[in-house]
């Protein structure tokens, strides 16, 4: 932009903001952020009522939920599989699947289901094409987020080697496992938490984290709500009863 499209621009929004001058104002006062209410809003709550707030939202979004302790994961897993109408399912390499022996569990599964239940894992080692190729006609995609968002519902999905951001994106339903424990308030404690997870050692950020809210949605055509227009159409979140912080800062 040359120097006097520029001014003209400027000019221009200095006549909508009510200003004389036709030019750029040759100072501006800096901003007063001594007053910081998303620093303090809902402080107080304590980890149920950010539990009970989250599943308020869910509910609000559309989004199923389903409670369960780690000694029950893999059959609160299946269940959920099942719910959704079972189908092909995708899972990642994350070492929550190590932790909870859920390649075995998948596996037999699949040795006794008759066919009802399919399974891939995605791993690096079998090449980009062939993850995304299985997971772009896979019924079911199951990850393990890094925390969630009470006030919208929100999981907070990275993406990497391990667990592709298709896995999330693709399939028709999206399983997320979430811990309970690292359910934050709002959007302000969940970006504190990721930059002290990431403040010594940048080069572990992953490739993207995305914010999921629930069932994809849109209604930014003629105000017409249609759903799955960006991803999952069903989503359930099972939510895992953990004391045991699973933050890791270092």
């Amino acid at each position: 932009m040359d120097e006097a499209k520029r001014k003209q621009f400027i000019a221009r929004l200095s006549r909508a903001l009510g200003r004389d001058q036709e030019m750029c104002p040759a100072f501006v006062e800096d901003f007063d952020y001594s007053h910081g209410p998303q620093e303090t809003m809902f402080k107080d709550l304590n980890k149920d009522q950010i539990l009970t707030m989250f599943k308020e939202q869910c509910q609000r979004v559309g989004t199923k939920f389903v409670e369960t302790t780690p000694d029950k994961l893999g059959e609160t897993i299946l269940a959920a599989i099942e719910d959704w109408g079972n189908g092909k399912v995708v899972f990642p390499s994350t070492p929550e699947v190590d932790e909870y022996k859920l390649k075995e569990l998948f596996e037999q599964d699949a040795a006794n289901n008759g066919g009802t239940r399919t399974y891939f894992q995605w791993d690096p080692a079998k090449g980009r094409e062939e993850c995304i190729s299985n997971t772009a006609n896979a019924d079911i995609g199951i990850t393990f987020p890094y925390c969630g968002i009470a006030e919208t519902a929100t999981v907070v999905q990275a993406s990497g080697e391990e667990s592709g951001r298709a896995i999330s994106l693709l399939p028709t339903t999206h399983i997320a496992v979430l811990y309970t424990d690292t359910i934050n308030p709002r959007m302000t404690q969940t970006m504190e938490h990721l930059a002290e997870r990431y403040h010594n050692d940048p080069s572990k950020f992953p490739t993207n984290i995305c914010l999921i809210s629930g069932p994809s949605r849109t209604a930014d055509i003629e105000l017409v709500t249609v759903d799955g227009a960006h991803g999952p159409i069903q989503v359930t979140y099972v939510l895992v009863k953990n004391t045991l912080t699973r933050y890791s800062y270092n």
